[in-house]
């Protein structure tokens, strides 16, 4: 399953050695995305060459490279694989009349930490790999914002440095054709050197955009010396981290806050595709190892067969689309096309991130809850539930869906007992009088017992009444008798 065999041999070659500040970049920056074999391989190649120049190994078999790194052949494709992807090395295929097939490994040398993060793809594959903290510690380890930025033309700075002209004098045509005839073999001045062996590179990406398209729907509203090739190379780094097709980039470009007066400002199309992005997906983009394909020379490739969905029930193939969209995508099929709450894309955002629950985790926890509970989504009780699926390692979408066949959870009430109390204070500031008589006439279907208990104690009330009625006359008329 490797691309070569022992015997096949290999040199490497590179346009500058490795310097102490390459150390720097590829220990911080490089190789929490590519891992210690990666780099081991790296590292490996490189001290088969020169120290203090540009050079050529010499040709060897691929079984010594593997001892060397201690490595099996699958393990060393991969690290090869990652090493390519990032820029640092380029691999060809060769064939010497003398030497035969062999394969030549091309070191490039690390971005300088400024390059580094100025490019979106491997500044954002980092902040994955390492996280917010660990991120914005390895940024500022090794760039000083103040070194780096540009001195304020205020007028209180003056530059004086001194000129190439104040510093050498001019030599006569005599003396240029002499100096010429001497340094003939030294001098460089025509041969054609690759700038990338020197400074390094960018990660390379397919030219996927049809920029005559984009150039010509564009016309109106860019100016044509705007399409560099910085500006290009930038475009194609957007448009794979953003998961964006070519009209997604156009619709993008003619937006009035991107585009204006003939230009394109990167830093605010990068802020309005990420704000896009995240109402898709709730979420920053996230770039990870993709599998390495299986490959070998001299042996087709597997082909795994596409299952049969016919067979499959609606059930299964429902869960099957749980486990291939988004959940924004999924709560947008049940907001059927309307713009998605707030608060709902703020409750994805929290359980992608502080949760770290897989997509398809999340779109069972969703719809389990959206389901059960009248297609609301308490913020507390998926919350609560995302936790305890966090406790429980739940990672698939068949675990999934097997604990939220066991789940009772039941939402909190806060409102009935407040209302119970405010009605029991109402209540008690009643006439205990006022309120026999309320619930005699409200409560027409009460047990008969409680009817005649009322009853007994209205005849009672009535009865002292017409006593003291009665009291009351007498002492009246025994008053009147008296002289």
């Amino acid at each position: 399953m490797a691309i070569f065999w022992k015997d096949i041999g290999w040199r490497c070659r590179s346009g500058r050695p490795v310097h102490s500040a390459d150390l720097m970049s590829l220990i911080h920056l490089y190789q929490p995305m590519i891992g210690a074999s990666a780099m081991s391989l790296y590292m490996t190649l490189a001290y088969q060459l020169p120290l203090i120049r540009a050079g050529v190994s010499e040709i060897h078999s691929h079984a010594h490279l593997l001892k060397l790194c201690s490595l099996n052949t699958e393990q060393l494709l991969k690290a090869r694989y990652l090493l390519e992807g990032v820029g640092l090395l380029n691999t060809y295929e060769k064939k010497d009349p003398e030497q035969g097939s062999y394969y030549e490994y091309e070191l490039i040398p690390p971005l300088s930490p400024v390059k580094f993060f100025q490019s979106d793809i491997l500044s954002m594959t980092l902040y994955h790999f390492l996280g917010k903290e660990g991120y914005l510690a390895v940024r500022d380890l090794l760039i000083d914002k103040e070194a780096v930025a540009k001195q304020p033309d205020d007028g209180q700075v003056k530059d004086i440095t001194k000129s190439f002209q104040e510093v050498f004098k001019s030599l006569s045509p005599a003396e240029l054709a002499r100096s010429a005839e001497q340094n003939r073999d030294t001098i460089w001045s025509d041969m054609d050197i690759d700038e990338n062996l020197l400074n390094g590179k960018d990660p390379q990406l397919r030219d996927e955009i049809d920029f005559a398209m984009l150039k010509m729907r564009l016309s109106s509203i860019v100016d044509d010396d705007c399409w560099t090739s910085e500006l290009m190379r930038d475009l194609m780094q957007i448009r794979f981290l953003y998961q964006l097709d070519d009209w997604a980039l156009l619709k993008a470009l003619q937006n009035p806050y991107v585009t204006r007066h003939g230009r394109i400002d990167l830093d605010r199309l990068r802020s309005y595709v990420k704000s896009e992005y995240r109402l898709r997906f709730g979420g920053a983009p996230v770039v990870s190892h993709r599998e390495a394909k299986r490959e070998a020379e001299g042996t087709a490739p597997a082909v795994t067969p596409p299952a049969n969905t016919e067979q499959l029930s609606e059930e299964e193939k429902h869960f099957q689309q749980l486990a291939q969209i988004s959940p924004l995508e999924l709560l947008a099929f049940y907001q059927g096309g309307a713009r998605i709450p707030d608060s709902d894309v703020v409750l994805v955002e929290t359980l992608v991130r502080h949760y770290g629950l897989p997509p398809e985790v999340i779109n069972v926890l969703l719809e389990y809850v959206l389901l059960k509970y009248d297609y609301r989504l308490p913020r507390n009780l998926v919350e609560k539930i995302a936790g305890h699926w966090k406790r429980l390692g739940i990672k698939t979408i068949q675990e999934a869906l097997e604990q939220a066949r066991k789940e009772t959870w039941e939402p909190k009430k806060k409102e009935t007992p407040r209302r119970s109390k405010r009605s029991n204070k109402k209540e008690e500031k009643l006439p205990q009088t006022l309120k026999w008589q309320l619930d005699s006439s409200n409560d027409k279907e009460a047990a008969p017992s409680v009817q005649e208990e009322l009853a007994d104690k209205q005849a009672s009330i009535q009865a002292k009444l017409r006593l003291m009625n009665e009291r009351l006359h007498a002492s009246k008329q025994e008053k009147e008798k008296l002289p």
